[in-house]
């Protein structure tokens, strides 16, 4: 059996003598492998072009909107970081935007957008749900 828990707090100690613990902090793991897994897909189910696309806008929002969010940090500037309405992870904010750009990506014989700034649109409009809409309503005015 396997069981994924977020954090041990109510685990005993009778618990954890007994099973074989794998803990894997979420700050280690992050969200990139998942997403590279993601693209993999993108690449087979619609070819190179929309998946260079979603590569690219991947390496030009992600990291600078996970390092605002969770580390306060916007450019230079050290700010304080956003807060969530729950608790999130970048893994969990990423699985969220893929989730989200799957609904509303067409099927590859529906005539998906292949333009770089027409999917930049689709993905802009992912980012916002998936990333400001778990934050909490005082945060969503910066996170904007």
């Amino acid at each position: 059996m396997l069981f994924e828990v977020y954090d041990l707090q109510y685990a005993s100690p009778a618990t954890i003598s007994r099973c074989g613990m794998v803990y894997v902090d979420p700050k280690n793991l992050g969200y990139k492998p998942f997403y590279a897994n993601w693209l993999k897909i993108k690449n087979e189910r619609y070819g190179i072009e929309i998946h260079e696309s979603l590569k690219d806008l991947c390496t030009k929002f992600i990291p600078p909107l996970m390092d605002r969010v969770f580390e306060g940090i916007n450019g230079e500037d050290l700010v304080e970081p956003l807060a969530f309405i729950t608790p999130r992870t970048n893994l969990n904010l990423v699985q969220q935007l893929t989730h989200l750009i799957d609904a509303i990506l067409p099927a590859p014989d529906a005539n998906p957008p292949t333009e770089f700034e027409d999917l930049q649109k689709l993905y802009l409009f992912c980012l916002t749900w998936s990333v400001g809409g778990a934050l909490v309503q005082e945060d969503r005015d910066k996170f904007n």
